[in-house]
């Protein structure tokens, strides 16, 4: 896979438009329709800032052996294959809630790369929360799933 194939490739799977990446590059629109195009090619420096943002090493990115499997996944993201799902969540250290432990399962309402959406029951009562996804270390999909999600 060539450079511009692989440019165009990471831009779509992140869900950047050329000029939200244009922007974090920090030059023009153009430019990115040129470097995917393959007409023109980013140099050293700009190269290394895409390796950046795709978190990816610069070898990654110039290495023409090496293909990016990837489709766009504004759509179809894995994390909203969670949703509606009963699960146990395993939390970092930095969490700190005593109504919420890993051996408590959660019903997912929503999720995405920044927050992660729960319901779960304490005691009676059924309580939502809204927690950071960097809190997060696992999410284990539960095998006993119920209709609503949580019993």
């Amino acid at each position: 896979m060539t450079l511009n194939e692989k440019l165009l490739s990471l831009r779509k799977k992140e869900g950047l438009s050329q000029e939200s990446l244009a922007e974090k590059l920090g030059v023009t629109r153009q430019t990115i329709s040129n470097w995917e195009s393959g007409q023109t090619s980013p140099d050293l420096l700009q190269a290394g800032k895409i390796s950046e943002i795709f978190h990816i090493s610069l070898d990654e990115l110039v290495d023409h052996k090496l293909g990016v499997v990837c489709r766009d996944n504004s759509q179809n993201h894995l994390y909203q294959n969670l949703i509606n799902k009963t699960c146990f969540l395993i939390l970092s250290d930095d969490f700190y809630d005593f109504t919420l432990d890993y051996t408590a399962p959660v019903k997912v309402m929503d999720i995405n790369d920044d927050f992660i959406k729960i319901e779960y029951q304490v005691k009676n009562q059924k309580e939502i929360k809204l927690i950071d996804m960097d809190l997060i270390e696992s999410i284990k999909v539960s095998e006993v799933q119920t209709e609503e999600g949580m019993e």
